[in-house]
């Protein structure tokens, strides 16, 4: 994979790019981190959420247990912050690649999402609509 997916993801996403990289069960590689996003993070908190990757990478095998059959292998763990998109392809047990977009890319690019979220803005609302029956 090296720096050529880096490369690549800011040819596709452009600006839109937060962050690449590569991990495996015992290290790390930041392939690109765009600067604005940097100066919001120290070492212990990027470790931190490689830490948290590692573990949808180990997750990734009981998932396939439970779905695969039905849905086929799982590809992409996706977590929709207000600001950000965190993607994490794990592709073993052991290593993975997390890559993070701009919130308004990703809506840009899946418009069902961003439709989902714009009907149940007001939790009050989700909770005595569809809790209470």
């Amino acid at each position: 994979m090296g720096r050529g997916i880096s490369d690549a993801l800011r040819d596709y996403v452009g600006e839109y790019l937060r962050s690449v990289v590569v991990y495996t069960r015992d290290d790390y590689h930041v392939r690109y981190l765009r600067d604005d996003v940097a100066v919001d993070y120290d070492d212990a908190e990027i470790e931190r959420g490689i830490e948290e990757m590692r573990f949808e990478a180990l997750e990734a095998e009981y998932v396939n247990d439970l779905f695969a059959e039905r849905h086929g292998d799982l590809r992409c763990n996706v977590t929709f912050f207000e600001d950000a998109v965190e993607l994490n392809f794990p592709l073993s047990e052991t290593t993975g690649l997390a890559v993070a977009v701009d919130a308004g890319y990703f809506a840009q690019q899946d418009s069902f999402v961003q439709h989902v979220l714009d009907c149940f803005d007001d939790v009050d609302a989700i909770e005595s609509q569809y809790m209470s029956e």
